[in-house]
C-alpha cells in the first residue's frame, strides 16, 4: 500500500497556521471567551473512529499538538452510531460541532432540525474518488449476491436510513429497478456488526466504511458494488456547527478550526505515530488502522475547504433521489474556519 500526502495548498496552510499558533497574542485576543476569563467549552460528536478525523481530537497525545486547546477552548468529544443521532444532539443543544454526511446535513438544513439551523464549517472526506476508497457493499465468498442485480429478493444493510450510505444504496436501486420493501429488504445495522451478520445469515450484503472494509478484503468477500459505481467524486462527510454555537462561541470555533488544520498536517507528517495512538485509544488492532489510514484504502481527505459548487450538485442529486427539497448549498457553508 502506498501512502498519499497532503496537497501543496495544505502545506501552505501549515506554514501560516503554525505561525499563527505560535503567537502569544492569539490567546490574549480571544482567550477568556467563557465570560469568566476561562476557555470556552465546545462539544463535538463523530461517528466512525479514526476515519472521521475529528475523532482524533479525543486522543490526549494529539490534544497536546492542538495549540489553542486549553487556552481558548475546552473540548469534549463523543461518538454516535449514526449522523442522525448527532443531529438530534445538535438539536437539543448537547453538541456544538457534529460530523454529518450528505443526507443528514441536507435534511437538517431543509427541515431546520436544529433551532437556528446549522453551518458546514469543514469537509472531512470525499467519497467515490477514483484514486481512493469508496463505500463498499460486500457479500460472503459463497453468496449468490455477486452483482447489484443479485440483491433482488435479498436483505441488505446500511448503518442507518436517512444517511449518505442510504443514498448510495438508493442510487443503485434506482439504476437497477429495485424498491425496498417490495423486491429488496434494506435494514439498519451498525458498521461493526456487518461481518458477523453476514456470517450468521442475517443479511446477504452489507455496507462497509473504510475502517472495516479490510475485513471484507481479508476474507475474500465479494464486492457487490461500491459508491464509485453510482457517484462521481463528492464531499461526503463534514463538520457542521449549530448556528447558535457560532453566535455564542464563534471565536472558540475559529480557534478550533486552526487546530483542525494543524491536526491534518500533523497526521500526514507523523502517520506512524498517529496510527499507534489511534489504535490504542480506540482499542482497535493496529493492523486494521495501519491497513487503511492515509493509504489508497482511505478516503480522499486532503483539503478541509468545502467545494461549494460540487456540494450544490450533491444537493440536486439528493433532491432527485427524493431525500430532500433542493436548496442553495452555499447559504449554509462557511469556509472561513479552515481557510487561513
Amino acid at each position: 500500500m502506498s501512502e498519499y500526502t497532503g496537497s501543496s495548498r495544505r502545506r501552505f496552510l501549515k506554514t501560516g497556521v503554525a505561525a499563527g499558533l505560535g503567537m502569544s497574542a492569539l490567546s490574549g485576543c480571544i482567550g477568556g471567551l467563557g465570560g469568566g476569563g476561562g476557555p470556552t467549552p465546545l462539544s463535538l460528536a463523530f461517528t466512525v473512529p479514526i476515519e472521521n478525523i475529528s475523532s482524533l481530537m479525543a486522543i490526549p497525545e494529539i490534544q497536546d499538538e492542538m495549540g489553542n486547546l486549553g487556552d481558548v477552548y475546552e473540548l469534549s468529544v463523543s461518538r454516535n452510531s449514526s449522523t442522525p443521532d448527532t443531529l438530534n444532539q445538535m438539536a437539543s443543544g448537547e453538541v456544538d460541532l457534529g460530523l454529518l454526511s450528505s443526507v443528514s446535513f441536507a435534511n437538517a438544513v431543509t427541515q431546520e432540525a436544529v433551532p437556528g439551523n446549522i453551518t458546514l464549517v469543514a469537509t472531512d472526506f470525499w467519497d467515490a474518488h477514483p484514486d481512493h476508497y469508496g463505500f463498499n457493499v460486500f457479500s460472503l465468498p459463497d453468496s449468490e449476491v455477486v452483482d447489484p442485480e443479485d440483491m433482488e429478493g435479498h436483505t441488505v444493510a446500511t448503518n442507518a436510513t436517512g444517511t449518505g450510505t442510504h443514498a448510495i444504496y438508493r442510487k443503485m436501486f434506482n439504476e437497477i429497478g429495485l424498491t425496498p420493501g417490495e423486491n429488496v429488504e434494506l435494514v439498519e445495522l451498525g458498521f461493526p456488526n456487518m461481518t458477523s451478520a453476514l456470517q450468521e445469515g442475517r443479511i446477504d450484503a452489507g455496507m462497509y466504511p473504510a475502517l472495516f472494509a479490510g475485513q471484507g478484503r481479508a476474507n475474500d468477500f465479494n464486492l457487490v458494488f461500491s459508491s464509485h459505481d453510482v457517484w462521481e467524486p463528492y464531499p461526503f462527510a463534514y463538520i457542521t456547527a449549530a448556528n447558535s454555537s457560532i453566535d455564542d462561541k464563534g471565536d472558540a470555533i475559529t480557534a478550533w478550526g486552526e487546530d483542525y488544520i494543524n491536526l491534518l498536517d500533523y497526521m500526514y507528517d507523523n502517520r506512524s505515530t498517529v496510527v499507534e495512538l489511534a489504535a490504542e485509544h480506540f482499542e482497535l488492532p493496529i493492523e486494521i488502522v495501519d491497513g487503511f489510514f492515509l493509504t489508497e484504502y482511505d478516503y480522499f481527505r486532503e483539503d478541509p475547504v468545502t467545494d461549494i459548487d460540487r456540494m450544490q450538485e450533491v444537493v440536486e442529486d439528493l433532491a432527485d433521489l427524493g431525500f430532500i427539497d433542493t436548496f442553495t448549498a452555499g447559504d449554509y457553508i462557511d469556509n472561513q474556519y479552515v481557510q487561513q
